[in-house]
């Protein structure tokens, strides 16, 4: 049977398929799978406040993979309703699974130091874009999927003007996927002692030259 493939902007009907997708690869902090669900909901709406393009895959109907980017000049979330969704989710979350909530809290709070430390080491101009999510549900993963969707960012950034497009990544991640599609490893962090129980092994900053 041949499947009916379709990619398109994001739509705000995508939203609990797209945070299905991201549960299992990303979001098993808690026993509770309807905490779980309410993370990768947070995670998404954190992700969507931050960036300015998307593409959604769609497979026979159903939404099954996201990518998402933001150029230097963009602007992103008019009127930050999505980051009042992801407040909102985090609320929701510490009903649920307070200790979880607490957890993801730090998470997030070491991670975004973790990443300024990154951009410093990595010392990328004032012109590069960011590939801010790309998640691909495991069924259709050997698809080429990923692919399609990373190279559909990256013609958005150079068209905006980016120098280079830079992500990051991590030892949960399967980073090799970019290094393989032309991404270079320019930054390293290794979490001190005190935040190895939260945070991954290793994070990476990753970057693409988009001026040729």
């Amino acid at each position: 049977m041949v499947s009916r493939v379709l990619y398109r902007p994001f739509e705000e009907t995508d939203f609990d398929s797209i945070a299905s997708v991201l549960q299992p690869i990303w979001h098993r902090r808690s026993d509770n799978d309807a905490y779980n669900f309410l993370e990768a909901c947070e995670d998404l709406a954190h992700a969507l406040s931050v960036s300015s393009f998307s593409q959604v895959v769609v497979i026979d109907g159903a939404p099954c993979g996201i990518v998402l980017a933001r150029a230097a000049r963009d602007a992103s979330d008019p009127g930050g309703r999505w980051k009042r969704a992801e407040r909102d989710l985090l609320e929701q979350m510490g009903t649920i699974d307070p200790r979880a909530a607490q957890r993801r809290e730090a998470f997030s709070e070491l991670e975004g130091r973790a990443d300024d430390r990154l951009l410093e080491l990595a010392a990328l101009d004032d012109a590069a874009g960011e590939v801010t999510l790309l998640a691909v549900d495991a069924e259709v993963q050997q698809g080429g999927i990923g692919t399609v969707l990373l190279d559909a960012a990256l013609a958005h950034l150079s068209e905006r003007g980016s120098s280079c497009a830079y992500l990051f990544t991590d030892t949960t991640c399967t980073w090799s996927f970019y290094e393989r599609r032309g991404f270079t490893r320019l930054a390293r962090y290794r979490p001190a002692r005190e935040e190895r129980r939260i945070l991954p092994r290793e994070m990476y900053l990753y970057a693409r030259d988009l001026s040729a």
